[in-house]
């Protein structure tokens, strides 16, 4: 019997990432065996590989300045494991996982997490530097998987990488950590913030200029004018939120929109609202938007990178051009005319969801693409 592939991911993840839950939990152990290393400290992340018994090393060396020394911990780190493959995540740890692994003439595979968000840099010089930089990282990438299909467009149209180098794989979903968002964990959490009073708007997102809130708050503007009862909330943090807060002001709709922060309750912030809005002008693949569909919420959302195959080009929620405040007015509008229309097209979403996003059948497309690198 074959040994079992030996795979090491590298990343900047600190908190538990269900990717990699189901990533672990769906490949068989007998075919491929995986550890990580993390530039974050030790976190959420850690426990729970830990708690399927696998080797992870937290460096907390994440930022620009601790690259050196994440760098000769990581040398060291795949001189004494001896993988098979180096699979690499996120941009700083992709940047020394891949030169580190082919200056030791290691096989390698890049998940590219993000899709447009550099092309679109307002600074020319910055946009040339990362692309560059990006260029490099496709190039040393044995193999490339795409969690969307805007990210493969952005890798093989915009940056020329061929075809056959670069997979489609969605994000692997299970049901079962949504099991627990029952109608009364929901009728409990509405009581607690509130959402029975009034419709319930609700965004999860960083707090950050790129994630579009600006629009969003346009498009509810005409709307609260015009009598809409409903309230907005806001969970996440980032540094916009006092321009966020002026912007509220200056448009009159503050005492309609509530900032709840960071939230260690999410799931049953999203199972407990009436409609999602996620305006980003920036994702990958959205996991709020794929936790919101699979909690079968009404969704609108920009069309934008991984939206369209969460929602399947809108057949399951609606989808509007990114930084249109009009289209979005419209779409809130047409939502909320006929919630339970847009509640049943939610709920035939989620079993799609399922099926496209299957943690079995994308963890078995993983092995299959581990197995082709190695040439077996």
């Amino acid at each position: 019997m074959m040994k079992p592939i030996k795979v090491l991911h590298i990343h900047e993840v600190e908190k538990e990432a269900f990717y990699f839950n189901n990533l672990v939990d769906f490949v068989d152990p007998e075919e491929v065996e995986f550890s990580f290393v993390t530039l974050a400290p030790e976190g959420e992340f850690t426990e729970s590989m830990k708690r399927r018994n696998l080797t992870v090393r937290a460096l907390d060396a994440r930022g620009k300045k601790n690259l050196p020394r994440a760098g000769r911990a990581i040398w060291k780190i795949l001189k004494q494991e001896n993988p098979d493959i180096v699979h690499t995540h996120l941009f700083d740890a992709t940047a020394v996982g891949l030169n580190l692994a082919r200056l030791q003439k290691r096989k390698t595979v890049l998940t590219r997490h993000h899709s447009d968000a550099v092309h679109l840099l307002p600074s020319a010089i910055r946009r040339f530097v990362y692309l560059r930089l990006e260029n490099r990282n496709n190039r040393l990438a044995d193999h490339i998987i795409a969690p969307s299909r805007m990210v493969r467009e952005c890798l093989v149209d915009w940056e020329g990488v061929p075809p056959e180098k670069v997979s489609l794989i969605p994000y692997g979903q299970t049901s079962e950590r949504f099991e627990r968002i029952t109608p009364e964990v929901v009728a409990a959490k509405r009581a607690e913030l509130g959402f029975d009073r009034q419709l319930s708007l609700v965004c999860v997102s960083r707090l950050f200029n790129r994630k579009g809130h600006r629009y969003l708050f346009e498009a509810l503007a005409p709307l609260y004018r015009d009598g809409l009862r409903a309230r907005l909330y806001l969970v996440g943090t980032g540094d916009y939120r006092k321009n966020l807060e002026q912007i509220a002001n200056d448009l009159g709709i503050s005492d309609n929109v509530e900032f709840l922060g960071w939230r260690s309750d999410i799931l049953e912030i999203i199972g407990a609202a009436d409609v999602i809005v996620h305006p980003s002008l920036e994702d990958a693949l959205s996991q709020s938007l794929i936790e919101s569909l699979m909690l079968r919420r009404p969704i609108i959302a920009t069309d934008i990178s991984g939206a369209a195959d969460t929602l399947d080009g809108g057949k399951y929620g609606q989808l509007v051009p990114p930084a249109d405040a009009d289209a979005f007015r419209r779409a809130l509008a047409e939502t909320l005319g006929d919630l339970e229309a847009a509640r049943e097209r939610a709920r035939k979403g989620r079993e799609y969801l399922l099926e496209y996003m299957d943690a079995g059948r994308a963890a078995g497309e993983y092995g299959k693409i581990y197995r082709r690198v190695l040439g077996l």
